[in-house]
């Protein structure tokens, strides 16, 4: 049986068995290869999140499209809470002419491709500090007391936006293991909120007592926005 297209199809099988005719139907439904999903700098995998929810069924594609979707939901979630990302971005910022002799950046550093001055000049490393010196992601740039740089403005005058940052940007390139566990578990929330199974709940004392309400988002999930959230 070689199907010619998606849909159901009714098989009759006819044996014969000590002479006698024995008929027998079978219905086969016949679906199309399910297209390749593709999560777009999730901080989580559909087979974890099929391992949170129920281990062993991390071959089943029932609702791996529902489940991409809310681990894309929860991703950004967490990125809009915590005012960063947990992903590599390669982009260029510019920047006001400082005053002194650091560039406080907009957002966390991981590397630097090319830093720009007022001016147009390229300044190379070897004129300038990332802060903190220990490791990325860095939130200043700072000019050596040696170098003969300064922070430029433009030709005519101009200071805003006229310092460029080349480079990647993001809190880490590799999803921190806290960050992929607040994921997976406000996507299993979310997930179990569509069939009304209980999640993590919170109690709330009304005067008619004792109100238990779902809480869509865990304690363990604000706690690790919190713990990362971007003050400035």
């Amino acid at each position: 049986f070689t199907p010619a297209s998606a849909q159901e199809y009714t098989l009759q099988c006819k044996v014969v068995i000590s002479g006698n005719t024995v008929i027998s139907t079978l219905l086969v439904e016949v679906y199309a290869p399910a297209t390749a999903i593709t999560l777009t700098n999730g901080y989580a995998t559909i087979k974890e999140l099929k391992h949170y929810l129920s281990p062993g069924t991390a071959a089943d594609k029932y609702d791996d499209e529902v489940m991409a979707h809310l681990i894309m939901a929860a991703s950004r979630y967490i990125d809009d809470e915590t005012g960063r990302t947990f992903y590599a971005r390669t982009e260029t910022h510019y920047f006001d002419t400082p005053c002194d002799r650091s560039l406080w950046l907009d957002d966390d550093l991981l590397t630097v491709t090319t830093l720009t001055n007022g001016d147009g000049t390229v300044i190379t490393a070897t004129h300038y500090k990332l802060i903190p010196y220990r490791q990325a992601p860095y939130h200043e740039i700072r000019l050596k007391e040696s170098s003969t740089y300064v922070w430029e403005t433009e030709s005519d005058g101009d200071s805003e936006g006229v310092i460029s940052v080349a480079g990647t940007w993001g809190w880490t390139a590799t999803t921190p293991k806290d960050i992929k566990e607040a994921t997976l578990q406000l996507a299993r929330n979310w997930y179990k909120r569509r069939f009304g199974e209980n999640v993590d709940t919170v109690s709330t004392v009304t005067p008619g007592g004792v109100v238990i309400e779902p809480r869509d988002v865990p304690v363990y999930v604000k706690m690790v926005i919190d713990h990362y959230r971007r003050l400035v």
